[in-house]
């Protein structure tokens, strides 16, 4: 059997279990979109499996692939706040960022390479070469102590190993599931959770003990093992003859797609600065000392493993995905403003849980409502690729603008005022992207 074939063979799924429906890809549009003077080639519609052993493996390798990307990035506030006090203590709060926000923008940017990579099929090297850049970049952390190696090991290399990881995180789930597509998603982002809890319980409990090198070598092999199972799992589209561009024309006047990317490039700018800064701000305010500022990122990240699952479960099936994002946008804003308000251990840890558990539920609608935006699965890879080259911007910037604002006016409520203002932003953005998808119907799910 010749080498492509043995590859179309492996990324075909197998038959849906008898208990679960087998279903030919829904449209994924509401309305009817205008007509297009060329007449579309038309392919044979491909089942989906929307259950069985081999698509519930993916949603176990998609959860290890956010638990090594999204959850390295949710836990790099516990990362901060060392070298605040550590090897970096010469450096302001704005530069130290830096590692973390380059991290984050390389994780989310390179979308833009990888999805049309991942739609002609050549999944298995992105996953390849990102789960080795990533342990690698992980083993020359351990060995760095000075602000540019960090950079370059923390931010560049690992943030490399990210990029190509992250596309496949959304992606594949999409490409097994349909109708249970919500559920499979939120289970998958419950990954970026649970690493946000583990590796800053890691590091608080072995820093002190063995130092910081071998701390980190540790959370390289929990790394290594964590990737190796993405690598046996994982199952996508196979290789196509068709070469894919970096940009869908197309897509670029789909114009509820197109606000939609600009509604998470706001959050963006703002959602990640309790991530960053609860830590330093619980010890900088004298509410907590440092062993307890510790766990509250490890809380914020628990609470968004419930976010990513409960609503998912129930209240998204309900109101409709996008309806539950713009409510769920708003509440964040509103909780943002909370941190201001907080004077003692059981407010900060209050508020933490309330924000950590509405992060989730944010995240893990993001990826289903691209897809139910996307009626040509086929260039799903692209579309979210174009989509993450841009709101990857505020993940650059936003942060380091939270340190800024906290050094010129000597109070953390400008950054969390930066933060509320962003995610309401986005919300009203995300609004009009509703808008422009249903009109103004209010009852309409989607």
């Amino acid at each position: 059997m010749s080498a492509s074939t043995e590859r179309d063979a492996e990324s075909q799924p197998p038959p849906a279990s008898t208990d679960d429906a087998v279903e030919k890809q829904p449209p994924r549009d509401i309305a009817e979109s205008s007509s297009s003077s060329s007449t579309p080639e038309v392919k044979p519609a491909r089942t989906i499996p929307n259950g069985g052993l081999q698509a519930w493996l993916q949603v176990v390798g998609a959860f290890f692939l956010y638990f090594n990307t999204w959850g390295l990035l949710s836990s790099y506030g516990t990362f901060q706040a060392y070298y605040e006090t550590g090897p970096l203590k010469d450096y302001s709060a704005f530069e130290i960022s830096t590692i973390g926000s380059v991290q984050s923008f390389l994780l989310v940017f390179l979308g833009f390479v990888t999805g049309p990579i991942y739609d002609a099929g050549y999944y298995r090297y992105l996953l390849g070469a990102g789960s080795l850049l990533v342990v690698f970049g992980t083993l020359m952390q351990s060995l760095c102590s000075e602000f540019w190696q960090l950079l370059l090991a923390q931010g560049f290399c690992i943030g490399i190993g990210c990029g190509c990881l992250t596309i496949m995180s959304v992606a594949i789930t999409a490409y097994w599931f349909s109708t249970k597509l919500p559920i499979a998603n939120g289970i998958a982002a419950c990954g970026s959770g649970v690493g946000g809890v583990v590796f800053p319980i890691v590091v608080k409990n072995l820093l002190p003990t063995i130092g910081f090198a071998w701390t980190v070598r540790a959370i390289a092999l929990i790394v290594l093992v964590t990737l190796a199972i993405c690598n046996i799992v994982l199952r996508g589209p196979g290789a196509s003859a068709k070469r894919r561009a970096l940009v869908h024309r197309e897509s670029l006047t789909d114009w509820p797609y197109v606000t939609l990317i600009f509604a998470y490039l706001t959050v963006f700018l703002g959602l990640y600065t309790p991530f960053f800064y609860v830590e330093s701000f619980a010890v900088a305010t004298g509410i907590t000392s440092e062993t307890t500022a510790f766990y509250l990122l490890a809380v914020v990240n628990l609470a968004s493993v419930f976010g990513r699952i409960i609503p998912n479960i129930h209240l998204a099936g309900i109101m409709g995905p996008m309806n539950m994002i713009i409510l769920t946008t708003a509440i964040l804003c509103v909780t943002s403003l909370g941190f201001i308000g907080v004077k003692n251990v059981a407010g900060v840890f209050v508020v933490s849980v309330v924000y950590g558990f509405f992060t989730g539920t944010f995240f893990a609608l993001q990826p289903t409502i691209f897809v139910r935006l996307t009626s040509d699965m086929s260039v799903m890879g692209t579309r979210f690729g174009m989509a993450f080259s841009i709101m990857s911007f505020g993940l650059l910037i936003g942060s380091p603008i939270s340190g800024v604002l906290q050094r010129s006016f000597g109070s953390y409520n400008a950054s969390w005022v930066w933060a509320a203002i962003t995610v309401a932003g986005g919300s009203v953005l995300l609004a009009t992207s509703r808008t422009l998808r249903v009109g103004p119907r209010v009852a309409v799910k989607i």
